[in-house]
C-alpha cells in the first residue's frame, strides 16, 4: 500500500526547522520519503490524505514509564497489591490511552515478574492495541534499595553480574539500575548512591557486552558522577540531591556534554500538572525542592546536555496520555524552545531507547510512525494535547482523535 499525508507544516524529528506545505509518503511499514510538496516524489498510485492547517511529525516517544501501573497518586505501592491478571488488563489498557494520546513508542523502565514482556510481545504480535515497548523488566537494586519489590536484589558485583544476565536470558530490551534510593521506597535515601564505581563500572561493561543499553535512576550526586564516568547510556531524573538540598555540579555536566550522555527528565505529573489544589500539596511535600529542580534543568539544557522528555508515568500521579502537559510546562513555565522539547519526544528519544536507526524522525526508511496534530507545535505547544491522526508502523491507529480498532 503506498499512501501519503499532506499537511501545512511538516516536523521531521531532526534539528531541521519545520517546512511549509510538507508531505510524508509511505509505503507498507516504511517511510519512503518526507519534505516540502515540491521537493517530494508522491506516486501516481499512491492515496493522498490533506489534513489541511495541522502538523505531520514523527510519533511521539515516552522513554520512561511504568506501563502496568494506574498514575493514581500512589499507583507503585497500590500495584503491589493486584494480580498478574489485573496488571497486565490496566497495562492494555494504558496502552490504548497512549495511542490515543500520540505515543507509538514507550520505554518500560521497571516491572514485575516481566509482565511487561507479555504485552510487548502481545502488541508486536498483533493480538491487541498499543505503542511499540521497549522493556527493561524488573530492576536491578540493592537489597532493601529503590523498588526493591519489583527488583531483582544486588549488592555485589558477582550479583550484579547475574542479575544483568538473568534479565537478558529472559528477553528485556536494555538494563534498569535503581543507583540511587527514591521516593517510593521508604527507608532508601535518594541522595546516597546504592553502588560503588565498581559496581557501576560492571553494570555498562556486562550489560554493553551483551549489547544492552543501560538507564540508571540516579538523584544523589555521587550516583550521578558515577554513572557519567562509567558510561552509562541514559540517566534517570538528575536533580542533584546533596546535603539535603539541590547542589548543581557544574563539573558533571560538562562530562556529560562531551561524552554524550542522554538525561531522560523523567518528570511525575505533580510537577507540571496544572491543578492549584495538588500544586499547593505537592509543593509542600518534604524533599521535593521545586524552584531547584526547575533551574538544574534549565542548567543543563543551557549547557548543551541531550534531554530526553519524559513523564514516569505510573508513578506520583502521571497518566500515561499525559505527556503533553509536560511538554507545555517545559516551553511555558521552564522557557525551554519548543523545538528542543519536540526534539527530547521524537528524534533524540529515540537515540535513547536504542532504536535510532527505526524510528524518531520522518526520513526514508524508518517505520512510519507518524502523529497529526491540529495547529502547529512549534509556535503553540498546546497543540500537543490536540491529536488528529496516529499512525504505528503504516497503520492508522487513530483517525480524528478516535481509536482505529
Amino acid at each position: 500500500m503506498k499512501w501519503a499525508i499532506k499537511a501545512r507544516k511538516l516536523y521531521d524529528g531532526t534539528r531541521n526547522p519545520a517546512v511549509d506545505n510538507g508531505v510524508v509518503v509511505m509505503e507498507n511499514d516504511r517511510i519512503v520519503a518526507a519534505g516540502p510538496s515540491s521537493q517530494v516524489n508522491v506516486p501516481s498510485d499512491a492515496e493522498v490524505v490533506d489534513v489541511g492547517d495541522r502538523t505531520v511529525m514523527p510519533g511521539i516517544i515516552d522513554a520512561h514509564v511504568h506501563i502496568m501501573t494506574s498514575g493514581g497518586p500512589s499507583s507503585i505501592s497500590d500495584a503491589r497489591a493486584m494480580s498478574r491478571e489485573q496488571l497486565i488488563l490496566q497495562g492494555a489498557q494504558n496502552g490504548l490511552k497512549a495511542l490515543r494520546s500520540g505515543l507509538t513508542t514507550v520505554r518500560d523502565c521497571g516491572d514485575y515478574d516481566y509482565i511487561t514482556l507479555q504485552l510487548r510481545d502481545s502488541i508486536n504480535q498483533g493480538l491487541i492495541n498499543g505503542p511499540r515497548i521497549v522493556a527493561s523488566g524488573p530492576v536491578i537494586t540493592t537489597t532493601a534499595g529503590q523498588l526493591w519489590w519489583w527488583g531483582i536484589e544486588a549488592d555485589t558485583t558477582e550479583e550484579i553480574r547475574k542479575g544483568i544476565r538473568t534479565l537478558a536470558k529472559n528477553g528485556v530490551d536494555f538494563i534498569k539500575v535503581m543507583g540511587s534510593g527514591g521516593n517510593a521506597t521508604p527507608g532508601s535515601n535518594p541522595e546516597v548512591s546504592q553502588y560503588d564505581l565498581e559496581g557501576y563500572q560492571v553494570m555498562a561493561e556486562d550489560a554493553h557486552r551483551m549489547g544492552k543499553m543501560v538507564a540508571v535512576h540516579v538523584h544523589g550526586n555521587d550516583a550521578i558522577r558515577m554513572a557519567v564516568d562509567v558510561g552509562i547510556d541514559t540517566l534517570e531524573h538528575v536533580p542533584f540531591r546533596a546535603n539535603g538540598t539541590i547542589e548543581y555540579d557544574e563539573g558533571i555536566v560538562r562530562d556529560m556534554v562531551r561524552k554524550g550522555t542522554i538525561v531522560s527528565l523523567a518528570f511525575p505529573a505533580t510537577w507540571y500538572r496544572m491543578r492549584a489544589e495538588e500544586m499547593r500539596e505537592a509543593r509542600n511535600h518534604p524533599g521535593q525542592f521545586w524552584e531547584g529542580r526547575y533551574e538544574t534543568v534549565r542548567k543543563m539544557h543551557a549547557a548543551g546536555v541531550k534531554l530526553v522528555v519524559s513523564s514516569d508515568q505510573g508513578s506520583t500521579g502521571t497518566r500515561i496520555d499525559e505527556l503533553s502537559l509536560l511538554m507545555a510546562f517545559l516551553v511555558n513555565q521552564l522557557e525551554l524552545p519548543s523545538a528542543d522539547v519536540l526534539y527530547g519526544v521524537t528524534g533524540l528519544a529515540a537515540e535513547a531507547v536504542g532504536m535510532k536507526d527505526k524510528i524518531g524522525t520522518l526520513e526514508e526508511g524508518k517505520l512510519a510512525d507518524v502523529v497529526v496534530v491540529d495547529g502547529d507545535p512549534l509556535a503553540d505547544i498546546s497543540a500537543m494535547e490536540r491529536i488528529h491522526t496516529v499512525v504505528k508502523g503504516g497503520e492508522v491507529v487513530v483517525r480524528d482523535g478516535m481509536l482505529v480498532v
